[in-house]
């Protein structure tokens, strides 16, 4: 009988034990869950407005779809536009396959065939590379990558270079490219 017992007592010991350890590990996982279902919030067709000093509209970033995770400070963009309306010398227009915007839109960065065009009547130009990092409320924009710049029908192609749109200058190496005029 004194076997019974024990055989009994052991048995419901571990029954408890086992019971408790499920109930550990199911909290645990419960935690777990928890902290890693970060929430993906995108929008299609959206625009990013930025204004000038006067409150008049400066630029708009355009964007065919914009996705972000909670809690990042990145905006994945697909199809990207970036329109400035500054005057009638800076029409410029950029486009990209795709960009991601950061720090409370004061850098984008365009990667994929991205075309940079001037369609004023007096200085016409095209800017074309794969990677590009633009602060859209400056104008200003770099590439280290290899770009080709055509200005009045002239080419010139280079690897990196930085511009101030609103300024119209640009600046380039050439130690690494090669230069030719059409």
């Amino acid at each position: 009988m004194f076997g019974f017992f024990f055989k009994l007592i052991l048995l419901l010991f571990l029954a408890a034990g086992s019971y408790l350890a499920y109930l550990s590990t199911n909290e645990f996982e419960a935690e777990t869950s928890i902290e890693s279902s970060e929430r993906i919030y995108s929008i299609k067709n959206a625009e990013f407005l930025g204004s000038n000093q006067m409150g008049g509209l400066s630029y708009k970033v355009f964007s065919k779809k914009a996705s972000t995770e909670s809690g990042d400070d990145q905006i994945i963009l697909e199809q990207v536009e970036l329109k400035y309306y500054a005057d009638d010398l800076n029409d410029w227009k950029i486009t990209s396959e795709k960009g991601e915007m950061y720090d409370d839109q004061s850098l984008l960065v365009l990667r994929g065939n991205v075309v940079i065009e001037n369609n004023s009547v007096l200085r016409p130009s095209i800017i074309e590379t794969e990677y590009m990092e633009i602060n859209p409320i400056k104008m200003t924009i770099a590439s280290n990558k290899k770009v080709k710049i055509t200005i009045n029908n002239n080419t010139i192609e280079a690897y990196g270079f930085n511009a101030m749109l609103e300024e119209d200058q640009i600046k380039f190496r050439t130690s690494n490219a090669s230069n030719s005029m059409q």
